[in-house]
């Protein structure tokens, strides 16, 4: 495994002493890791959620360019749905 040198800011150092300390993690390392699998975890999501966003645009946009659209205003339109 690859090992890299990395400089924290006093707080999130003094944080994963803590983490090891309170006897859940075995390491510095551990800690290091875990902590960069759930930022890893959460970009790819982040990621997922603005492809979905991108392909729901996209329908809109080929809506708006086959003339699929109503032009009624918002509340017309929902008092139709209400009914």
């Amino acid at each position: 495994m690859p090992t890299m040198n990395v400089s924290l800011p006093e707080a999130l150092a003094s944080f994963v002493e803590r983490q090891v300390a309170s006897g859940g993690y075995a390491s510095q390392s551990e800690v290091v890791r875990d902590a960069l699998r759930l930022l890893h975890r959460e970009k790819a999501a982040e990621h997922e959620k603005l492809e979905m966003l991108r392909r729901a645009v996209m329908v809109g946009v080929e809506d708006w360019r086959e003339g699929r659209l109503d032009d009624r205003p918002i509340d017309d339109i929902l008092d139709g749905i209400d009914e």
